[in-house]
């Protein structure tokens, strides 16, 4: 029940002067607004009235109807119908996500409400994820109609697209808990029995008693090893099949040889079985590899809560027409509406208007940043404040947000050098188990007989080599997810092991440690016959071919000459053909044929004309908020520094100085900076290169590894190793200290699993490691190695 002075229905404030009531059993109840006099007579009227009985205290707003419902009837299309229905004959299907649903009320009401509509056969709703499976015939009633009943209830409803919802990756985790849990029912069920058995062995048992403990143990462990441990009997298949046996295949030989000797042994009265052992053994295993695939799972959550970000529908604007259309039919070059409150559709430019834009969930800002005609802006993030309209650059695969999917996608299946060369060690300690096994195997026949199987069966299952096989890709997994929770999207899986191992810390001016967004603080015009106005058109029409941070500082809403022939010339400038002259924008050096160069304490850029100046351009650049701080932390970890940039000799001083920078490099080319770099390795140093990721590209693959701040659209064209989403450098800090704790684990991991082994083995070969206290060692290493890893996310 609402209190007196909030709405009945959707527990917002009433009003000043508001008097609109609603009779709900006798009573009248105080509501805001018609909307929801509206929704909660259609409630009472329908008979629906225990709704409001069902419901938990309702969030305020929540059920307050859309103000806007004949939005919704675009959906009534075809095209619509195909974009997000699935269709077989007359029916179609589609999952729709239903924004502000907070209880099982709201489920039982949205059911209710829709089951009574003419067309509509069947309606599920999931209040967990908030979702709908919708079954209608579409010739009845179009998915708008469905979509506009939605939102007079209150509810914010949002079509996915067909296949939306699935997600290979779901599938392996529902598949992999599924074998967990009969894995773990079979176990505690047969250890149940096997207490029992071994009491017998003691105190004496009963016969019958015996072999019905047996067969039950039997009949419970069938189906954990013919279906927990299934993957493992097709993984020893693959690898033997290969010629590259993997872990699998000691695995799948103890567990195949222990349930076959107990089922011969339950049948013919033998003198023990090992039912308990297989359980045992393939729980822990299969709960060691729920726990590495979780870890590796955790990046991919990353990559589907990324591709969320698009709305499913954009406002696209024809000939000053307004038209609702599925995102996937905008193209480039669309002009499209954006209100207040939606996300961005597609990769583009704004062409009228100014708004804050939330880019957090891309690039980690917490802060929305301001942008006007002429910005740049990314697929998925939110217009905060004021309709704009924007031009589309890049949409699907093009767009910033792809760019960041196809990353993560790439350093997820690139497998480090180090993971390799530690299968590659498994798979030869892999023989040489299987040998050590066949010869204890043949000493104890000869030796003890009876003893010989239990024995090799206990060497092969405490010496499998899974701890081993996992310490380095489990470790290597949780990094990774944990960069990529960091906003640090790791694209080269060597990343890790080389900054680990990073010693000196080279630092691009332009972009890196300054903002980017670089802005002209004084124009000096240098001809008589041009004015400012005009130079500052030229040179915007010249940058325009440039992605360079300072290019951004030439944008202008004046009206653009055409450039033909326009080239980009790395480390030095642009130049084009403007009304048949050729015009030039850079460096002195580059622009002008006597190039005495004045000392600056700002990046000076020339505009020339035939060899002459014809303007200069002093640019200011500020830098990063936190530059001075991540520098310190550097070098407090013991790291060297130092800067390498193509800007004049006093503007890199001023920085160098302003940082603590002793080794500062000015003018240089990118050849001068690959020089550098080459002679700093030749030292012995371990060299990281931090770019822009774009103009350095060659420079940042002569590097050992290297990382870029990443520049919002500009990231699909980035050249580096991590990327750094954001404007903040401490990431810097937080990758080179993480992937050091990852090496530190790895060594922890493998100087356990070789300690492990070193000792299980002589136990198991001398006959002291029964085959249950066997699975139990082998398992509990394996946990190990893996929670271990797991401790890295955690780190901050």
């Amino acid at each position: 029940m609402a209190v007196p002075d909030t709405c009945f229905h959707c527990a917002l404030p009433n009003p000043r002067g508001c008097d609109l009531t609603v009779e709900i059993e006798g009573q009248p109840q105080n509501v805001c607004c018609p909307g929801c006099k509206a929704v909660a007579e259609l409630i009472r009227d329908s008979g629906m009235l225990s709704y409001y009985a069902m419901r938990d205290a309702p969030q305020p707003g929540v059920g307050k109807p859309a103000p806007e419902e004949a939005e919704w009837l675009v959906f009534n299309g075809s095209e619509m119908l195909a974009a997000f229905a699935d269709i077989n004959k007359d029916i179609a299907v589609a999952t729709i996500y239903a924004g502000g649903m907070y209880c099982s009320a709201c489920s039982w009401l949205i059911e209710t409400s829709l089951g009574k509509i003419k067309g509509v056969l069947s309606v599920d709703v999931n209040p967990v994820t908030h979702r709908l499976r919708v079954r209608w015939r579409f010739e009845e009633i179009g998915l708008g109609d469905i979509l506009a009943a939605l939102s007079r209830l209150g509810y914010r409803p949002q079509p996915l697209a067909a296949g939306d919802t699935t997600r290979p990756e779901i599938a392996e985790q529902r598949a992999a808990l599924k074998r967990l849990l009969v894995a773990s029912l079979g176990m505690m069920q047969v250890m149940m029995f096997a207490v029992g058995l071994y009491a017998g062995d003691f105190q004496g048992i009963d016969a019958d008693m015996q072999r019905f403990l047996r067969l039950v143990s039997f009949f419970v462990a069938t189906p954990v090893v013919f279906y927990a441990a299934r993957p493992f009997f097709a993984s020893a298949w693959r690898g033997v099949s290969a010629r590259r046996p993997g872990m699998d295949l000691p695995v799948s030989i103890a567990i195949g040889s222990a349930y076959a000797a107990s089922v011969y042994a339950t049948f013919t009265n033998g003198p023990a079985v090992w039912f308990d052992s297989v359980a045992m053994f393939v729980f822990f295993l299969t709960l060691g590899r729920f726990l590495e695939m979780r870890a590796r799972h955790r990046s991919i959550d990353r990559s589907v809560a990324l591709s969320q970000l698009l709305p499913n529908t954009a406002t696209l604007i024809v000939n000053g027409a307004k038209k609702i259309v599925p995102v996937a039919q905008l193209t480039k070059d669309d002009r499209v509406l954006i209100r207040a409150g939606d996300s961005i559709p597609a990769d583009g430019i704004i062409v009228s208007g100014a708004s804050a834009i939330d880019e957090a969930l891309l690039t980690g800002e917490a802060e929305p940043r301001r942008r006007i005609v002429g910005d740049l802006l990314a697929a998925g993030s939110v217009n905060l404040d004021a309709m704009i309209e924007m031009r589309v650059t890049g949409t699907g695969g093009d767009t910033a947000l792809s760019a960041i999917n196809r990353l993560s996608e790439r350093a997820r299946f690139t497998r480090p050098a180090f993971v390799n060369i530690a299968d590659r060690i498994a798979s030869y300690i892999v023989v040489a188990l299987l040998l050590i096994a066949t010869a204890v195997a043949l000493y104890w026949y000869f030796e003890d007989p009876e003893r010989a199987f239990v024995i090799t069966l206990s060497v092969l299952v405490v010496t499998c080599p899974c701890a081993l096989a996992l310490a380095t890709p489990a470790a290597f997994a949780t990094a990774g997810s944990r960069l990529s929770e960091l906003r640090l999207l790791v694209t080269n899986g060597n990343a890790i092991e080389v900054l680990s191992r990073a010693t000196h810390i080279v630092f691009d001016k332009t972009g890196t440690l300054t903002s980017g967004t670089a802005e002209i603080r004084t124009l000096a015009v240098l001809r008589d016959d041009f004015d400012e106005q005009q130079c500052r058109a030229i040179a915007a029409a010249l940058e325009q071919a440039s992605t360079h941070p300072i290019a951004r500082a030439f944008r202008t809403e004046l009206a653009l000459p055409v450039v033909t022939d326009g080239q980009v010339h790395v480390a030095q400038g642009v130049s084009g053909t403007i009304d048949g002259s050729r015009w030039r924008i850079g460096s002195a050096s580059f622009v002008l044929d006597d190039s005495t160069l004045e000392e600056a304490s700002s990046t000076v850029v020339y505009l020339g004309l035939a060899g002459s100046p014809v303007a200069r351009f002093d640019i200011s650049d500020a830098l990063r908020s936190d530059a001075l701080d991540t520098l310190k932390a550097l070098k407090s970890k013991g790291y060297k520094v130092s800067l390498v940039s193509g800007d004049n000799a006093g503007a890199v001083r001023e920085i160098a100085k302003a940082l603590s920078i002793d080794a500062a490099h000015s003018d240089c080319t990118p050849a001068d900076k690959l020089r550098i770099i080459k002679s700093l390795q030749a030292r012995g140093e371990c060299v990281v290169m931090i770019g822009d990721g774009i103009n350095d590209a060659p420079v940042l693959a002569g590097a050992d590894t290297s990382i870029a701040p990443s520049h919002g659209a500009l990231l699909a064209q980035t050249n580096a190793d991590v990327i750094m989403l954001g404007d903040a450098l401490h990431p810097i800090t937080t990758a080179l200290g993480l992937s050091a704790a990852t090496m530190r684990i790895v060594r922890q991991n493998l100087l356990w699993a070789v300690v492990y082994n070193a000792t299980a083995l002589p136990l198991a070969v001398a006959g002291m490691v029964p085959p249950w206290l066997a699975a139990i060692g082998m398992s509990f290493s394996s946990l190990v190695v893996v929670l271990n890893a797991l401790r890295l996310h955690r780190y901050t």
